[in-house]
């Protein structure tokens, strides 16, 4: 793939990474909070079902996000061009284990979603 097309697309997705992580964490911001200083109103099944869910599907639809990102990035990298494969930063990209990175991110939404619902009921 040409390299300024790889930087374009790999940039893009680097945008939509970033667009996802400011609400993802926003969210479990607000329910952390939630969570610690308003337990009277978590009684309530219904509230506890509402949140739960808003936990549960922003999560899912966030790794889901971060999980294609990841793989593209990935895909990148072994898209290079043999310039751009030979610099310093694709020498460096080569090597990013996103494999790894894919399965850690979905690992620590999945503990952080447990132990979430784990609080609320």
């Amino acid at each position: 793939m040409r390299s300024d097309l790889l930087v374009s697309v790999t940039g893009n997705r680097a945008g939509d990474a970033r667009a996802i992580l400011l609400p993802f964490s926003l969210a479990h911001t607000a329910l952390g909070i939630i969570l610690a200083w308003s337990p009277a109103g978590l009684e309530d099944s219904s509230v506890q079902l509402a949140i739960a869910a808003w936990t549960v599907l922003g999560s899912l639809w966030s790794a889901m996000t971060m999980d294609g990102v990841l793989a593209d990035m990935g895909a990148g990298a072994k898209d290079m061009d043999e310039e751009m494969a030979n610099s310093h930063i694709g020498r460096n990209w080569a090597k990013i284990p996103f494999g790894a990175l894919r399965a850690v991110s979905v690992v620590i939404v999945v503990l952080l979603v447990v132990a979430e619902l784990m609080a609320i009921y």
